[in-house]
């Protein structure tokens, strides 16, 4: 109960020092035990990443400027090509996209993230290689903040391991890193959002889910240990009581995530592959030789196209041919979802939509706002 209050004076101070400080007397009053772990290391983690801010903007205080290390993002989707030193990240990049970056043979050779296109059918995937994840690259080393702030701005993640060195053992070391820095590669069965309000007395849910062995209760009572007394809290998918906590200490993301095994070229023991394959779970796992597998490109861009649920949809215009271009999705999109998309006006103004192709009944077909459209649609909208 001491620790919760404490960390209630932490959401409340905005001074980074003073934060600092008092994330520090959290973490001695935090009972140690195995159901804490995973919280220290979050807390941990903010701590380091605010030093790092209050180191940064010292130096900042005396140069500023210079180049932003984040990559803008363009295409359909930005993969991100996470991986230990020397795994082929760049020898991929190069294989897969029109980057011409230089592949060196010693480790850390990549600096800066480094984006490639990848064409596939009518669209574009913008590839970046991010620097090397490291053991403590959640803390900070190596560049570690800024990398891993990388892969979680990224719309999916490729991580890559090489097949001669260790892959099971680097492949558990990368997604450490990353689960500690709150990034999933695993689609979670559930998540909460908590929305505090200054006002009222009162937990609010928003159901778009359910609790799983625990209680609308038991979940008001753990907010109230921690001081909140009025929140929105929204249920997606099935939550359980440790998932609720957990939300209260970074809000994690999910990434889709391709495990890429790089030197399938190589002789590798069967018993090398299987314990890669334990590592990799229940995420996609693909054995490769960047330099020697056939149609890479092609192969690697269909597996992004499915595993990010890419929706394609083609606008039209009357006696005009559909554009060539789609206005690209992620998963399931309806008319009203489209027409805001492209400006709102068009949603403001929309009067009805024509659709041909996957989602019609018959080709010109009228269609509402709430029309659900599948991929490769062609749609045309009138204000």
């Amino acid at each position: 109960m001491v620790a919760k209050l404490k960390w209630n004076e932490v959401t409340m101070t905005k001074n980074p020092e003073t934060r600092l400080k008092l994330m520090g007397e959290f973490l001695s009053l935090v009972p140690k035990h195995k159901g804490t772990e995973k919280m220290c290391s979050q807390v941990k983690r903010q701590m380091s990443q605010i030093r790092d801010k209050i180191e940064k903007k010292r130096k900042q205080a005396k140069k500023i400027g210079g180049p932003s290390y984040y990559v803008q993002k363009a295409g359909a989707a930005q993969i991100a090509v996470v991986g230990p030193a020397n795994a082929g990240r760049s020898s991929l990049l190069r294989a897969i996209t029109n980057s011409q970056v230089e592949v060196t043979s010693w480790p850390f050779g990549t600096t800066m993230p480094t984006p490639g296109m990848l064409p596939y059918q009518d669209i574009q995937f913008q590839i970046v290689e991010i620097p090397p994840i490291v053991p403590g690259s959640s803390e900070g080393k190596a560049e570690g903040f800024l990398n891993l702030a990388s892969a979680r701005n990224a719309d999916g993640l490729i991580i890559m391991v090489d097949l001669t060195d260790d892959p099971a053992g680097n492949l558990l070391m990368v997604l450490e890193e990353l689960e500690i820095s709150r990034v999933l590669t695993v689609e979670p069965s559930g998540e909460v959002e908590i929305q505090k309000r200054g006002h009222g007395r009162d937990i609010q849910f928003i159901w778009e889910g359910e609790l799983q062995d625990c209680t609308t209760e038991e979940v008001t009572s753990l907010l109230n240990e921690y001081k909140i007394h009025s929140a929105l809290v929204r249920i997606r998918g099935k939550v359980t009581l440790e998932v609720v906590e957990d939300s209260l200490f970074g809000n994690a993301v999910y990434r889709p995530t391709i495990v890429i095994a790089n030197k399938a070229d190589v002789v590798v023991d069967p018993g090398t592959i299987e314990q890669l394959k334990q590592a990799v779970g229940p995420r996609e796992l693909m054995i490769i030789s960047a330099e020697q597998t056939p149609n890479l490109p092609w192969i690697i861009g269909d597996k992004l196209f499915n595993k990010l649920s890419i929706t394609r949809i083609y606008t039209k215009e009357p006696r005009k041919e559909p554009a060539r271009i789609p206005i690209v999705a992620k998963g399931n999109v309806t008319v009203g979802q489209l027409a805001k998309m492209i400006h709102n006006d068009f949603y403001d103004r929309f009067k009805y939509a024509r659709i041909w192709g996957p989602s019609a009944k018959f080709d010109n077909e009228k269609v509402g706002l709430d029309r659900e459209l599948s991929d490769g649609t062609v749609i045309q909208i009138y204000t």
